[in-house]
């Protein structure tokens, strides 16, 4: 999987505070949820798949990898336990310009396809995270059938 080129590590999106002094939302936040989402699709997140957001959390957003480990079970946590997740994460992409959305997208395809099996859920949480980043669907899609042509 190839990244952007340009340096962007989402530094400037600003936090979104969760309603009820709940922690706020930040874009790490944002892509760790919908990494774990995409991971745990098809039922479970594979030893690949958690290694995989592992690296991609370090070498994307420069964060170490026990602070990356915890983002990751904090993301398991919201998506069983906050209902307005998705809303909050909606917010916080509105403040990330189209490279960025467009990183976080190739991220979850990375971890979709870490395993070589990609799944009808997978695809299809792809497409509804994508959609939550404010990206086209018709563009979501052409992605998709990139990945899959070129396995």
């Amino acid at each position: 999987m190839t990244y952007p080129t340009d340096d962007s590590r989402f530094e400037g999106a600003a936090p979104v505070s969760a309603k009820g002094g709940a922690e706020s939302y930040d874009a790490r936040s944002l892509i760790s949820t919908l990494l774990v989402y995409v991971a745990k699709s098809d039922g479970e997140i594979s030893e690949q798949e958690s290694n995989r957001m592992i690296d991609l959390l370090c070498t994307q957003m420069d964060i170490p990898r026990p602070e990356a480990l915890e983002r990751l079970r904090d993301a398991i946590m919201v998506l069983s336990d906050d209902e307005n997740i998705m809303t909050r994460l909606q917010d916080v992409a509105r403040g990330l310009s189209d490279e960025q959305k467009f990183e976080i997208l190739w991220m979850m395809l990375d971890i979709m396809s870490v395993d070589n099996v990609m799944q009808r859920s997978e695809s299809e949480a792809v497409a509804f995270a994508g959609q939550i980043l404010g990206l086209p669907l018709d563009t979501i899609h052409a992605q998709l059938r990139a990945i899959s042509a070129d396995k």
